[in-house]
């Protein structure tokens, strides 16, 4: 027998304060959007969107001003999720109606996303990742780590983090304030520091944020390859990725996964040209389609990577959880620490599945007791 709808409440959104953060050596304030919802039980959810100045595809104030209206539009009605959708099929339902107004606010759907999963897996009774697996056994996760800008600073981490624990060391690659020649040369110093705490247990993930010139491609990569790299992110942009050669190293999908259309084309590239992994990133893609993503690629035998996009302490409890969920154990996850927490929080090499109901925070966005 089907039960009823759920009918779920809407406060409004606020906004709050989040620390700035320096990226690419530009530094960023931020604000992040809050919404919570509750049901008739007294079962409540917190959703934020964090949006990065600079690289989001929208900004607070356009976020705050979307939850809003959508808090003032549901105030009578609620926000209506139907009874016989499981998992996370229950969250794509429930926001299917909100389709036209959300197709353009990313933040402000992975807010509501991250709110829903958090009310509906403590209804359940489940921390947020067993209930997004819906019954698959979850996954401890490995965590990379994103190496600092300066070369100096990214050598020593280098160091400290394979000491700690963590196999896969990240670094940007092809900026403009470096030449191939002193790329090459860091590469080599990370890779010294690494083996120094960690003989042969670390790799390095070069990530090109689609700068790479497609043209010299294959032969930079193979000269990066001696230093023992696990892959590159998103070696060139856009479309340029469809015509890209059989490559010296594998490389994964990021930004261009926001493109749905080059997204398709991309997985409907034969083996050996096309990615070898999907880099999720829920803050951008949602967390509804980072999981259908997710069972289409682990269909083609592809690997998956989820990262943060530097969010606060609920997106990033969201992205854990999504990690700990997939259909196939994941590469190691962008998903340490970073300075735009409003809490320090330890790095750790490998995140166990979390217990702890629905997203595991308290009213404030802090770790529940």
């Amino acid at each position: 027998m089907i039960g009823a709808p759920l009918r779920l409440w809407l406060q409004a959104p606020s906004l709050v304060a989040a620390p700035g953060l320096s990226v690419r050596g530009v530094w960023r304030e931020r604000q992040a959007v809050r919404i919570r919802m509750h049901d008739a039980q007294g079962h409540r959810g917190l959703g934020e969107a964090l949006p990065l100045p600079g690289y989001s595809r929208d900004d607070a104030a356009a976020v705050h001003a979307m939850l809003s209206r959508l808090a003032a539009q549901l105030s009578a009605s609620g926000l209506v999720v139907p009874p016989a959708a499981p998992g996370a099929a229950q969250i794509e339902a429930a926001l299917a109606p909100l389709e036209a107004a959300l197709a353009a606010a990313p933040g402000a759907r992975f807010a509501l996303e991250c709110a829903l999963l958090d009310l509906l897996s403590r209804r359940a009774g489940l921390a947020a990742a067993a209930w997004l697996a819906e019954g698959r056994p979850l996954h401890a996760v490995p965590v990379s780590v994103l190496l600092p800008d300066a070369a100096d600073e990214a050598v020593a981490e280098a160091g400290r983090a394979a000491a700690r624990g963590h196999r896969v060391l990240k670094l940007k690659i092809a900026r403009a304030d470096r030449s191939a020649a002193q790329e090459d040369r860091l590469c080599a110093d990370v890779r010294a520091a690494a083996e120094a705490a960690a003989p042969g247990r670390v790799r390095l993930r070069l990530d090109a944020n689609g700068a790479l010139d497609a043209a010299q491609l294959p032969a930079r990569l193979a000269a990066l390859s001696r230093h023992g790299i696990e892959l590159v992110e998103e070696p060139v942009s856009g479309a340029a990725l469809l015509d890209l050669p059989p490559l010296p190293m594998p490389w994964a999908a990021d930004e261009s996964l926001a493109d749905p259309q080059l997204c398709a084309a991309l997985l409907r590239l034969p083996p050996g040209r096309r990615p070898a992994v999907l880099v999720l990133k829920p803050a951008e893609l949602g967390l509804v389609r980072c999981l259908a993503l997710a069972a289409e690629a682990a269909a083609q035998g592809l690997g998956l990577i989820v990262t943060h996009s530097l969010d606060g302490e609920p997106g990033l409890a969201a992205a854990r959880a999504l990690a700990a969920a997939l259909p196939v154990a994941p590469w190691p996850c962008g998903l340490a620490p970073h300075p735009g927490l409003r809490r320090p929080a330890p790095s750790q090499a490998v995140l166990a599945p979390p217990l702890a109901p629905g997203l595991g925070l308290d009213d404030d966005g802090g770790q529940a007791p």
